[in-house]
Formats: structure tokens, sequence, C-alpha cells
């Protein structure tokens, strides 16, 4: 069986189009997080695993949800993520609040960087320059 003829594909499609669409890095890392538990506890059918990721994350309205959840809030550029521990007739409240803001400019000392990840987008490039192949270009 080609990798074509598994449902792999149709995996990596999903999260081309979970990412296009959502811009909240906390709930991408966390649907990243469940689509791989539900392929760790079905590894030979990655079919099963496309068809539950699909309803991993559900749109609400605020005013229907329950104390217990957890939920990823966006309120304009900022993103936030909590367990609802409180909710009345003007809104609810987070626990355990993360969030995620929006800057069009940072200034940082590098006294206040602790960790600094810098993402390769040339990886392919460097590891394997054989398999890179212009794109719309035949021989």
């Amino acid at each position: 069986m080609s990798f074509k003829e598994t449902d792999f594909p149709a995996l990596l499609k999903f999260l081309k189009a979970f990412m296009a669409r959502e811009s909240d890095p906390l709930l991408l890392r966390d649907v990243l997080q469940q689509l791989i538990r539900l392929y760790e506890e079905v590894p030979l059918y990655p079919g099963i695993a496309n068809m539950c990721i699909g309803g991993a994350v559900k749109e609400s309205k605020p005013q229907d949800l329950a104390i217990g959840q957890k939920v990823y809030v966006r309120n304009r550029d900022d993103c936030y993520f909590g367990t609802v521990v409180a909710k009345d007739g003007d809104g609810i409240t987070l626990k355990g609040v993360k969030s995620v803001t929006a800057e069009d400019e940072l200034e940082l000392g590098f006294k206040e960087l602790d960790k600094v990840n810098v993402l390769n987008e040339k990886v392919l490039e460097e590891m394997w320059p054989s398999l890179v192949f212009e794109k719309g270009k035949r021989k």
C-alpha cells in the first residue's frame, strides 16, 4: 500500500485547512496533541483518527458555555485559553488562563530572553537537497 492509499494525506489536509482558518497557537497545539492521541489509540486506522478529529473543536456561543469546559477565546487579536469556573449573565470567569497577544512590534533586551527557537524553513534543502524541486518546472 502506498502512502497515497492510506488515510494519512487526509490527516494532513485537515491540518492544513485548520491552520488556514485558525490563528490561535494554543488551540493549534492542542488540536495537534489531540490528533496524536487519537492516532496512538488506533494506529492501524488513521482514517478513524481523521473522522474523529473534525469533531474535536466545536464553536460555541458564549452564552452556551458550561462550567468545567476548556475554552479558547479570541478577542480581536488576543487569544486566551482557560477552564470556565464561573458564569453569570454578564460573562464567564476563566481559571488557569494562558494568553497570546499580538503586537505590531516588540522590543526585548537579551536579558529578558530565556529561550529562543528559530524556525528553519530550509531544512529539507539543507538535509536532502536532491529532494528539492522547483514547483511548476518540468525537465
